[in-house]
């Protein structure tokens, strides 16, 4: 059985790699339409997470008044890769719903629209990091030393939020409550990851709780390599690299299983 499912899985990644063109073209048409239709083009992407950033540093400088040199630039690294996981974790929840129509007339590995979805907003996130990290090499030259660390926890992050978006669209399919609590769930998400502080802030008998969220090594590997610009421990890279395997698998485990019963559902 398990041979089975390894050959299964095997054909699948073989078939995608046969589809990647089909899968960028998707990606690129839809970035192309986003940023056409609006006035401020990719900036929008960049905004985003930077008024985020004012809030959140208005309200733990001024309100809460935590003790932090460049506390900014310290949330800014990671709440900008939180608006790429977000948003591409919405993004493909409904994405195979919202394509029925395509998916029932070609044949192709169903897949690829939640992951053509997913790097759309990989291609945004790359597009506003080139103009956001020259600010942070600009207060952390050392960090421009860290890029290729830098490069490969980015393409950790597509690979993890890639396998989460497919078993995200995929569950969205089989329970559509998920998309109706998506909203709550990401809140509850948002908070329960290091963005906008430290571990070291939360009591350490509630310490575990962080290190249960999967999205805790990914957000600390940006504030290592962008705000400390120090090289992250092996130990850190190894659970990031842990998490992304496991949601890599599961999700080729998980379409294998059910994308005979896919289409009767959408």
């Amino acid at each position: 059985m398990n041979s089975v499912r390894s050959g299964g899985i095997g054909r699948r990644l073989g078939r995608l790699k046969d589809s990647r063109r089909i899968i960028l073209g998707l990606s690129v048409g839809k970035l192309k339409a986003r940023y056409s239709e609006a006035g401020l083009g990719i900036w929008v992407a960049v905004l985003n997470p930077l008024l985020v950033m004012l809030a959140i540093s208005f309200v733990f400088t001024q309100v809460i008044r935590i003790e932090m040199e460049r506390f900014p630039l310290f949330a800014l690294s990671g709440i900008f890769p939180w608006m790429f996981f977000s948003g591409a974790l919405t993004s493909s929840v409904f994405s195979l719903a919202s394509r029925s129509a395509l998916l029932s007339q070609f044949n192709f590995p169903r897949e690829i629209v939640p992951l053509s979805a997913i790097l759309t907003e990989f291609f945004s996130f790359l597009a506003a990091w080139l103009i956001l990290y020259p600010l942070f090499v600009f207060f952390q030259p050392a960090a421009l030393l860290l890029f290729p660390v830098f490069v490969l926890t980015l393409l950790l992050m597509l690979l993890f939020v890639s396998g989460l978006g497919l078993m995200f669209s995929v569950g969205n399919v089989f329970a559509p409550d998920l998309g109706q609590l998506l909203g709550v769930f990401m809140m509850f998400w948002f908070w329960v990851t290091p963005v906008f502080y430290t571990l070291e802030m939360v009591p350490r008998n509630f310490r575990w709780i962080p290190w249960l969220n999967p999205l805790t090594p990914f957000t600390i590997l940006f504030q290592e390599i962008l705000f400390y610009a120090r090289a992250p421990s092996v130990w850190l890279l190894t659970a990031a690299g842990g998490w992304t395997l496991a949601s890599v698998v599961c999700s080729l485990v998980v379409f294998d299983r059910v994308e005979s019963e896919l289409l009767k559902r959408i």
